[in-house]
């Protein structure tokens, strides 16, 4: 298909400096162009381009082209809910389609009165900032009768992406535990042997601890992981909440697939700029 002309309005360019809306324009701009899309950032509408896409909705000017504009919201900023829902209104009338940043949003409007065909949903974009890995405390010593259960540890890790966590741990008879894990190249720290200040330091600087014993007694490291703000994964205990309780291998394991889990991770703004342009073909297309 023949690649259509694009022109970004965006209605903050040479007033203010650094804005969202100004980011939202370049980014989009970047991600046609490397889309091979024929593109233009203006501070008015283009009569010449196929499309306007307007951002943001609220400073939208009409435009004898196909036209969308970014919805973001209807509430906490400077204008009032009926000034907004009048000129969103008029802007859906006039033909044009409003991409929200939300389904929630979308409803909104199609509950004020507004054509459903033309509200669409794209959510939001990230820069895709690299994101660290989770850094989990494990602070207990290990015994020759396995009360401990560390076992669960060697299974866990095998189930793990070694790029998404760090494991930092204190404490006696570990090694022959972390000799089973080396084949999978866990990220981890080990110190043997107790030192007070490696220990208070390990607690505030880790997101999680891990406590694999399953003893009738609350152990030392979930108090003092509690107290630090922790979040605690262990068997559930009489006397503080676990935030990520469980009992067998298999919860266990789900707990850690959950905290991997980026539900975030394709909104960036290829994807976010791929859905606009399906939704630009899909309008030059009804037009013809």
């Amino acid at each position: 298909m023949k690649k259509f002309k694009i022109n970004l309005v965006n209605y903050e360019e040479g007033i203010v400096e650094n804005g969202i809306l100004t980011k939202h324009a370049r980014m989009m701009e970047r991600e046609l162009l490397d889309l091979g899309y024929p593109v233009t950032v203006k501070n008015v509408p283009d009569p010449q381009a196929d499309i306007n896409h307007h951002i943001n909705y609220i400073s939208a000017q009409k435009c004898p082209t196909l036209n969308t504009t970014m919805v973001t919201h209807f509430t906490s900023d400077m204008y009032s809910l009926k000034d907004k829902i009048k000129k969103m209104k008029t802007f859906i009338n006039d033909g044009g389609t409003g991409i929200c940043f939300s389904k929630g949003v979308a409803e909104y409007l199609a509950k004020e009165g507004m054509s459903k065909k033309q509200l669409r949903v794209v959510l939001p974009a990230h820069d895709s900032m690299k994101r660290r890995p989770r850094i989990i405390a494990i602070a207990f010593k290990v015994y020759p009768d396995k009360r401990k259960r560390e076992e669960m540890f060697v299974k866990l890790c095998k189930t793990l992406d070694p790029n998404k966590f760090v494991f930092r741990i204190i404490g006696q008879g570990w090694m022959p535990v972390l000799e089973k894990i080396k084949p999978l190249k866990m990220q981890v720290q080990y110190l043997d042997n107790f030192r007070a200040d490696f220990y208070e330091e390990l607690l505030n600087t880790s997101d999680y601890l891990l406590y694999t014993g399953g003893e009738d007694a609350i152990a030392q490291c979930i108090v003092d992981a509690k107290n630090a703000a922790l979040r605690i994964i262990a068997p559930k205990q009489e006397h503080v909440t676990v935030e990520l309780p469980w009992n067998t291998q298999e919860e266990l394991n789900k707990i850690f697939k959950d905290i991997a889990y980026n539900q975030v991770e394709d909104w960036n703004w290829e994807n976010y700029t791929r859905q606009h342009v399906t939704i630009w073909r899909e309008m030059i297309e009804n037009r013809k």
